[in-house]
C-alpha cells in the first residue's frame, strides 16, 4: 500500500478536529472567489464528481433559493466538505478492502507454492534415498556373496587339509603298531643297568651266560619254526607250481597235478604258515579254489564255459592272475629271507586277494553252475530224442549204431548232473525236460507229417553188403489224414500267440532298469497295422465257426487251448496244487478229440478256466476275471478273446514280479550286459563308432577353454543334444546312445514345450507390463498339459485370457506370436510320437527298422524364443558339468534365480527333472560305454 495515501484515522481525526459548533465566516474577497460563476459549464462524471453528490445538489439549490448569503455560503461549505469526506472515506475503504484481498491471494499463493516446493523436494529427497539403499544393498549382497564363497573355499581347504592330516596320522599310527609288532616278535635282551664302556670290558665273560629256561625254549622255538619254514618251503618248491610253468602244460595235465595229495598238502602248509587260511578249520575247499587260480590263469579258455569272454568270467581270470602274482612274490620273499616288513605287507596283500578271488569265484561257478546244468539236461534230451528218432529203423541199423553210445553219455551226464545239482534235482529236471521234449517232436512229427530220421552212418545189411536200395528210398508223403485236424494246427496257434504283448528284448528290459529301477511292462497300444490283423482273426474265427465246418472248429479251438495251457503253465510250477488240474484240463488232445467228436462245451469250459485263473492271479486282477466269469451275453469269439486277453496280463504280471525279483541282481551287473552285448554290435558290423566320434569332437569344439575334462565334454554334448536349436535326426545320436534315442527325443519335446509355454507368458507379461519374475504357475500347468499336437493356438490365447484380462490389441498381438513360436514345439513333439510309434512297429513286426522323421521343423525362429533355449542349455549344461559336490550343490540352489533371471520361474519343476533324468541316461551310458569314450578321450587328447 502506498505509505502517501491518506489513512482513515487521519480523516477521522481531522473531522473530529473541524467539527466545531461555530463557524467563523471568511472575508468578502475570498468568499466570493468560492461563490465565483464559471462561464464555462464543467463536464459531469458519472462516478466520483463532486457536483453529481447529494451535497452539491443540495447546495447548488439552497444557494439558488436563497440568493447567496455568508450564512447560507458556510452551510453549502459543510455540506460539500462532509460529501467530499464521504466519498474518500468510501473510496479508501474500497481500496483498503482490494488491498486486503490482494494482500490474502498474495499470501495464499505463497503459502501453496512453499508447500508444493516441499514436497517435490521430500519425493526427491525419498527417490534418492531409495536408489541410495538400493545401492548399498547390492553392493552388500555382493560382498555377502563373495565372503560366503571365501568361507566356503576356505572350509573345503581346511576340511582337505583334516583329511590329508588324518590319513597322515593314521599312516604313522600304522607305522608305529607295525613296528612295535615287530619289536615284540624279535628277541630282546632283559633290561639291565647301564654300564660305562670301560666298566663293560672289565666283566667277566661268565656274567653274561644265562641259564633261564624261558629264553632256552625261545630259542628251542626260534630254531623249530625256521626248521619248519624250511620244510614247508622245501615241499612245496619240490612241487615246481608256478604260473610259467603251468602255461607250458596241458590243461588236463594241470588239472591232475592240482588234484593229487602231495600237491594239495604243500600248498596247505604254505597258506598256514602264511598265515591266510586257518590251521584249526576245514581248508581244503579253500585250498582247492587256490589252486584253481592256477588252472585259470594258465587255461582260461578251457576252465570256462565262454572261453573267458563273458565279462564276469573277465574278472575271474583278472582276480586269479592278481592272486597267483602276490602268492609268488611271498614265496619269493620267504625264500630270500626279506625283511618282516614286507612279508607282513605282502601277507596282508595276499589274504586280501584270496578273500576276493574266493567270492567272486563262487560267484561265477553259482551263475556257470546253472548254465552248465542246463546245458547237460539240453544234452541228455538232445541224446534222448536221437534215441526217439531212430528207435525204430531197423532196416538201417540206426538203433544198433547208436544205442550203446547214446546209453553211454546219457549215463555219464546223469551221473556228472547228481554231483552238481543233486540226486533230487538233476532226475527231475531231466523228467521234465525229457517229457517236454517228446511232446513237442510228437507235435511236429504230427503237424509235419514226415519222420525225420537220421540215417546211419555206417549202414550194412546182414550179409555185410551196404544195401543199395537204403539210400535211393524216397521219404514216406504225408497222408491226408495227418494234415487234418491232428495236425494241431501251427498256423493258428502261432495267429493266437500273435495278439499277447510282445515283450522286448532282454538288453532293452535291463538298460530300462537301469535306468528306471521300478520299471514294469505293460501292455502296447496296438498299432494300426495289428489292429487291423486283431479284427481280421477275429472274423475269420467267428466265420470259421458260423460256417459250420467241424474241422475249423476244432482248429480253431485246439489252437486256443495250446495257447492258453502255455502260458498258465508258465505262471504256475510243478510244485503247484493247481498244475495237475491245469494239465489235465488244457491237455490239447483231449479238448481236439472232444471237439471232433461235438463233446466240447464253450460255456462249460469257460466256467471252469475261470474258477482256475481265479486262484491264481493277482489281487488286481479278480475284477476282470469276476466280470469276465458273470458277462455270458458276448459271443464265443467275444470271450475268448477277453480270456486271451486276461491270460496276457497275468504273464504281464508275473514277468513283473520276475523282474523286481531280479532288480537288485540287474542294477549290479546289467551295465556289464550292455557291454558285451554293445560290442558284440560292434564286432559284427552292425555299427561303428563314426557318430559317436563326430558328436565328441563337435561337443570338445564347442567348451571355451584349454584342456576340457571328459565329464564336462559329455555333459555339453548332452545338452546340446537335446537342447539345441537345430533338427535332430537319427544320424545326430550316437550309437553309444541308441536304446535311449526314444527317451531323448521325449526329453526334447518336452524342453520345446517347456520353452514356447514360457516364451508365450513372458511377452504376455510384457504386454502387460507385469513383473517377469511373476509367478503365473496356474497359466503354466494348465498350457504344459495341452496336447500339442492338436491343440489350437487360438485355444492357448483363450487359456491365458481366462486369468489376465487384456485388450484386443494385446490379444491379436499374442495370438500373432503364439502361431510363430508353437510350431517349433509342435514338431518336436511329432517326431518324438513318430520315433515311438515307429519302435512298436518295429517290435511288433520283429524288426530293426529305425525310427522316421517327420518333420524337420523343431526350430525356434522368435528372438525371446532362442534367448530361453539358449539360457536353458546353459543352465543344464552347468548342472551337469558340475565336478565337485559344493560346485553341485550351488548350481541346484541357484536354478531358482537363475530361471527367474532368464523368465521362466514357474517350470523350476520341470527343468530339475529334466535334469535328473539326463543326469541317469549319463550315468548309465557312462557305466556302460566307459571303455570307448576313454578311447574317444584318448584319440581326441
Amino acid at each position: 500500500m502506498d505509505p502517501t495515501m491518506p489513512t482513515i484515522e487521519g480523516i477521522e481525526a481531522d473531522l473530529e478536529m473541524n467539527d466545531a459548533p461555530a463557524y467563523v465566516e471568511p472575508p468578502a474577497r475570498i468568499a466570493a472567489r468560492f461563490y465565483r460563476r464559471s462561464s464555462s459549464r464543467r463536464r459531469s462524471s458519472a462516478n466520483s464528481s463532486r457536483r453529481s453528490s447529494l451535497s452539491s445538489i443540495h447546495s447548488h439549490s439552497s444557494v439558488l433559493s436563497s440568493h447567496g448569503g455568508p450564512h447560507s455560503t458556510h452551510i453549502a461549505q459543510h455540506l460539500r466538505r462532509a460529501s467530499i469526506i464521504e466519498s474518500r472515506k468510501a473510496r479508501l475503504a474500497d481500496r483498503a478492502a482490494h488491498a486486503e484481498q490482494v494482500r490474502l491471494r498474495a499470501a495464499a499463493a505463497k503459502a501453496a507454492q512453499r508447500v508444493s516446493y516441499s514436497e517435490e523436494k521430500t519425493l526427491a529427497a525419498q527417490a534418492a534415498r531409495e536408489k541410495l539403499l538400493a545401492d548399498i544393498a547390492a553392493r552388500c549382497e555382493e560382498e555377502v556373496r563373495r565372503a560366503k564363497k571365501i568361507a566356503e573355499e576356505t572350509r573345503e581347504k581346511r576340511a582337505a587339509e583334516m583329511a590329508r592330516l588324518k590319513e597322515e596320522m593314521a599312516e604313522k599310527y600304522a607305522e608305529a603298531d607295525r613296528r612295535r609288532t615287530v619289536y615284540q616278535q624279535g628277541v630282546r635282551r632283559p633290561r639291565t643297568t647301564s654300564l660305562a664302556a670301560v666298566e663293560e670290558k672289565k666283566v667277566a665273560p661268565a656274567a653274561l651266560k644265562r641259564s633261564d629256561r624261558v629264553y632256552a625254549a625261545k630259542v628251542i622255538q626260534r630254531s623249530w619254526r625256521r626248521h619248519r619254514k624250511r620244510e614247508i618251503l622245501a615241499n612245496f618248491s619240490a612241487l615246481e607250481l608256478n604260473l610259467t610253468r603251468a602255461r607250458t602244460i596241458t590243461f588236463e595235465e594241470l588239472t591232475r597235478f592240482i588234484s593229487e595229495q602231495r600237491t594239495t598238502a604243500a600248498t596247505t602248509s604254505v597258506l598256514k604258515y602264511l598265515g591266510v587260511i586257518d590251521a584249526d578249520q576245514g581248508t581244503t575247499g579253500t585250498v582247492r579254489v587256490f589252486l584253481s587260480g592256477y588252472l585259470i590263469a594258465a587255461h582260461p579258455v578251457q576252465a570256462f564255459s565262454h572261453g573267458g569272454s563273458q565279462p564276469q568270467e573277465q574278472t575271474v581270470l583278472t582276480k586269479a592272475e592278481s592272486l597267483v602274482h602276490i602268492f609268488e612274490a611271498c614265496i619269493k620273499i620267504l625264500i630270500s629271507g626279506s625283511p618282516t616288513a614286507s612279508l607282513q605287507s605282502g601277507k596282508d596283500a595276499l589274504s586280501f586277494a584270496l578273500n576276493d578271488f574266493i567270492s567272486t569265484f563262487h560267484a561265477w561257478k553259482s551263475q556257470d553252475l546253472g548254465v552248465l546244468v542246463d546245458i547237460m539236461v539240453s544234452s541228455f534230451v538232445n541224446l534222448d530224442l536221437i534215441l526217439q528218432a531212430t528207435k525204430n529203423d531197423h532196416d538201417g541199423h540206426v538203433a544198433e549204431d547208436y544205442l550203446d553210445a547214446v546209453r553211454q553219455e546219457q549215463v555219464k551226464l546223469l551221473a556228472r548232473l547228481k554231483r552238481l545239482a543233486g540226486p533230487e534235482e538233476a532226475l527231475s529236471r531231466v523228467r521234465v525236460a525229457v517229457r517236454k521234449a517228446r511232446k513237442q517232436r510228437a507235435s511236429e512229427m504230427r503237424q509235419q507229417g514226415v519222420k525225420q530220421v537220421p540215417r546211419g552212418s555206417t549202414p550194412v545189411s546182414r550179409d555185410g553188403a551196404t544195401p543199395s536200395g537204403a539210400l535211393m528210398t524216397p521219404p514216406s508223403t504225408p497222408q491226408p489224414a495227418q494234415q487234418g485236424v491232428d495236425a494241431k494246427s501251427p498256423v493258428f496257434a502261432d495267429s493266437l500267440s500273435r495278439i499277447m504283448t510282445v515283450l522286448p528284448s532282454n538288453r532293452e528290459i535291463a538298460h530300462e532298469m537301469l535306468i528306471n529301477g521300478s520299471f514294469e511292462v505293460q501292455q502296447r497300444p496296438w498299432t494300426n497295422a495289428h489292429k487291423g490283423f486283431v479284427d481280421l482273426l477275429r472274423t475269420s474265427m467267428r466265420n470259421s465257426m458260423q460256417s459250420g465246418s467241424n474241422a475249423a472248429t476244432t482248429r480253431w479251438t485246439h489252437a486256443m487251448a495250446v495257447l492258453i495251457r502255455e502260458k498258465l503253465m508258465n505262471l504256475i510250477s510243478p510244485r503247484h496244487p493247481l498244475y495237475e488240474r491245469v494239465d489235465g484240463l488244457l491237455d490239447p488232445q483231449l479238448i481236439a478229440q472232444q471237439s471232433r467228436n461235438g463233446m466240447f462245451s464253450y460255456e462249460s469250459f469257460f466256467a471252469t478256466i475261470a474258477g482256475l485263473i481265479s486262484q491264481i492271479c493277482s489281487p488286481g486282477r479278480d475284477e476282470l476275471v469276476r466280470s469276465f466269469a458273470t458277462n455270458t451275453s458276448d459271443d464265443i469269439i467275444d470271450r475268448l478273446f477277453q480270456l486271451i486277453n486276461i491270460v496276457d496280463l497275468m504273464t504281464l504280471d508275473h514277468i513283473n514280479f520276475q523282474f523286481r525279483l531280479a532288480s537288485q541282481a540287474v542294477l549290479e551287473h546289467g551295465h556289464e550286459h550292455e557291454m558285451a552285448s554293445f560290442e558284440r554290435d560292434l564286432d559284427q558290423g552292425l555299427h561303428t563308432l563314426e557318430r559317436t566320434k563326430r558328436w565328441w569332437a563337435d561337443a570338445k569344439l564347442v567348451i571355451t577353454g584349454q584342456n576340457p575334462s571328459g565329464n564336462a565334454i559329455y555333459a555339453r554334448g548332452l545338452s546340446e543334444l537335446v537342447l539345441r536349436n537345430s533338427h535332430l535326426s537319427s544320424s545326430d545320436l550316437p550309437e553309444t546312445l541308441h536304446l535311449d534315442s526314444v527317451r531323448l527325443l521325449k526329453l526334447r519335446a518336452r524342453a520345446f514345450q517347456m520353452i514356447a509355454v514360457s516364451s508365450i507368458l513372458l511377452t504376455t507379461k510384457i504386454r502387460l507390463r507385469r513383473n517377469r519374475e511373476s509367478l503365473w504357475t496356474k497359466d503354466a500347468d494348465r498350457l504344459m498339459s495341452l496336447d500339442l499336437v492338436t491343440v489350437d493356438p487360438s485355444r492357448v490365447v483363450s487359456l491365458v485370457e481366462t486369468s489376465h484380462m487384456m485388450p484386443e490389441a494385446t490379444k491379436e498381438g499374442l495370438s500373432n506370436f503364439v502361431g510363430r513360436v508353437l510350431p517349433a514345439a509342435v514338431a518336436a513333439a511329432k517326431n518324438a510320437s513318430a520315433a515311438e510309434q515307429t519302435g512298436e512297429d518295429a517290435v511288433h513286426g520283429h524288426s530293426t527298422d529305425v525310427p522316421a522323421e517327420i518333420s524337420t521343423g523343431d526350430v525356434f525362429s522368435e528372438q525371446i524364443a532362442c534367448f530361453l533355449l539358449k539360457s536353458l542349455r546353459e543352465h543344464v549344461f552347468a548342472r551337469l558339468a558340475a565336478s565337485g559336490t559344493a560346485e553341485r550343490v550351488r548350481t541346484t540352489t541357484s536354478a531358482a534365480e537363475v530361471l527367474a533371471r532368464a523368465g521362466m520361474p514357474e517350470f523350476l519343476a520341470e527343468v530339475n527333472r529334466l535334469v535328473d533324468s539326463l543326469d541317469k541316461i549319463r550315468s548309465v551310458d557312462l557305466k556302460s560305454h566307459e571303455k570307448w569314450y576313454d578311447l574317444l578321450s584318448a584319440e581326441a587328447a
